[in-house]
C-alpha cells in the first residue's frame, strides 16, 4: 500500500516489519485448540489470508474479503487473541479517525503432533 497524504495527517505510512523463527505448537497445548477454533471459519481464514498480501485496516479487510466491518472486527480479535494477527501501526482516515492497522504476526505456527518439541507423550517417542 502506498503512502498518502490529506492534509496535516499521513494516511498510510509503510509498516515495516521483522520476520522472526516459528512459534511451535503442539497439538496438547491449549493453544492449538484455540488456533484450530479460529481458523475453522471461512472468514477468519480469508482476513488472515489477505493480511498475508500487506497490512490493513478492519474496513480494508471487510471489503476485501466481502463482509460488514463488524464481522471482520469480530474476526481480527479472535485472531489478535490466538496471537495469529497483530496491531503494528494507527493510520488516519479522511475525516482524520485513528484506525488500527493489523497484519499477521511476525512468527509462523507450526502446528505439531504431540507437545511442541513434536513428541507424543501418549506413545513414550
Amino acid at each position: 500500500m502506498t503512502p498518502t497524504t490529506s492534509g496535516l495527517l499521513p494516511r498510510k505510512p509503510p509498516v515495516e516489519r521483522v520476520d522472526s523463527d516459528a512459534r511451535v505448537i503442539g497439538f496438547e497445548d491449549d493453544a492449538a485448540g484455540d488456533v484450530c477454533s479460529v481458523l475453522a471459519c471461512d472468514v477468519a481464514r480469508a482476513v488472515l489470508a489477505e493480511l498475508h498480501r500487506g497490512p490493513a485496516t478492519q474496513s480494508e479487510l471487510a471489503d476485501a474479503v466481502g463482509t460488514s466491518i463488524q464481522n471482520a472486527g469480530y474476526h481480527l480479535g479472535r485472531l489478535v487473541d490466538v496471537g495469529l494477527v497483530e496491531v503494528v501501526d494507527q493510520w488516519y482516515s479522511e475525516k482524520g479517525t485513528e484506525m488500527d492497522v493489523f497484519a499477521p504476526d511476525r512468527e509462523p505456527v507450526v502446528l505439531v503432533p504431540g507437545d511442541r518439541y513434536g513428541s507424543d507423550s501418549a506413545h513414550g517417542t
